[in-house]
């Protein structure tokens, strides 16, 4: 294949491609076959390159640009919008990305680990679960909107799968809820039916295993990372330390990158392109930092990064509960940093 500056290597569940001009010109699929799906996923999130990539980088005959860090040995990195590449287009399903979930995560769940190791797979397992929940709920109202459409705006998510595992035809909903409607969909035959019913039990257990791990996270935050957790709250504590690769590698950081971690995109458009440097990433989330005044939202990102900081060290190496004196520390910092408005 002749080398164009414009091709770029990416990677997805079910398969690398090249791409140019958003079109892919070339791909390596992945076996169908969940514990090799599963093998590949776990390679890409230590940091290794696929064989497959390293077999399409081969190919180009001279610039190559990557789409993510990791494959910097390839070509250069860019920082782009990669179009969407459906698996379906490529006869990978859903059950298959399911099952190869399920793997990943018992094999993440069960790998020997350092302290707050397990935590930072955990997080990364439902932030994965969010994303493939969402997706297949999506796609589910939109199939069985073919028959009962106007069940996508009487009820939520959840409600919404429950009725359909439970009583799954259009006429059995309407007449065992107070939905009184008359609906325009079509009839659908028994088969169908069975497939909205298995596919609706699914994504439910999909919900209830992520329920688990949430449950599990909290427990393993208030036990591994005490001072963070009543700092920060469980979810944001867990995804600081997911994003910095284990509990030790947060506590050695200072706390100028905490401040940035989960902004690693808007940093390397700054340092490439001379956009404005971001101020916080992660930390956002935390009610101090967004429900603060625009003006002052860096010194409040500064100021929560380091204790955050100091959370971390004392988590990870030992030291006596601080949770709540740093948590009164910042309390006391940003009333004088509100006074001066």
């Amino acid at each position: 294949m002749k080398g164009n500056n414009s091709i770029i290597l990416h990677s997805t569940w079910f398969g690398s491609f090249l791409l140019e001009e958003e079109k892919v010109i070339e791909h390596k699929l992945f076996p169908k076959d969940p514990e090799e799906l599963a093998i590949r996923r776990l390679q890409r999130k230590k940091g290794d390159i696929l064989a497959e990539e390293r077999e399409l980088a081969s190919s180009i005959e001279g610039k190559l640009y990557v789409a993510s860090s990791r494959l910097v040995e390839l070509g250069e990195l860019v920082v782009v919008d990669v179009p969407d590449i459906l698996p379906e287009e490529y006869s990978f399903d859903d059950k298959l990305l399911h099952e190869m979930l399920q793997i990943v995560a018992k094999s993440e769940l069960k790998s020997p680990a350092g302290s707050g190791v397990h935590i930072a797979k955990a997080i990364n397992t439902i932030q994965d679960i969010n994303e493939t929940v969402n997706i297949l709920t999506e796609r589910l109202r939109d199939w069985y909107s073919l028959h009962f459409p106007e069940l996508n705006e009487k009820v939520s998510d959840e409600d919404f799968l429950r009725l359909i595992s439970t009583l799954g035809e259009r006429e059995r909903i309407i007449s065992e809820t107070d939905i009184d409607i008359i609906s325009v969909g079509s009839d659908v035959s028994e088969k169908e039916l069975n497939f909205y019913r298995e596919f609706a039990d699914m994504i439910l257990k999909q919900r209830e295993f992520r329920m688990d791990l949430a449950e599990y996270l909290e427990m393993e935050m208030e036990r591994e990372a005490p001072s963070l957790t009543v700092l920060v709250g469980p979810k944001l504590g867990a995804e600081l330390i997911a994003q910095a690769g284990s509990l030790e590698k947060l506590a050695m950081m200072p706390s100028s990158t905490i401040q940035l971690l989960g902004a690693e995109k808007s940093l390397f458009r700054h340092l490439e392109k001379g956009t404005p440097p971001p101020k916080h990433g992660y930390i956002l989330q935390h009610p101090y930092v967004h429900r603060a005044d625009p003006s002052h939202r860096g010194k409040v990102s500064r100021l929560l990064a380091n204790k955050i900081a100091i959370a971390a060290r004392v988590d990870n190496f030992g030291g006596d509960f601080v949770g709540n004196r740093l948590k009164e520390e910042i309390k006391e910092k940003l009333k004088v940093i509100e006074d001066k408005k």
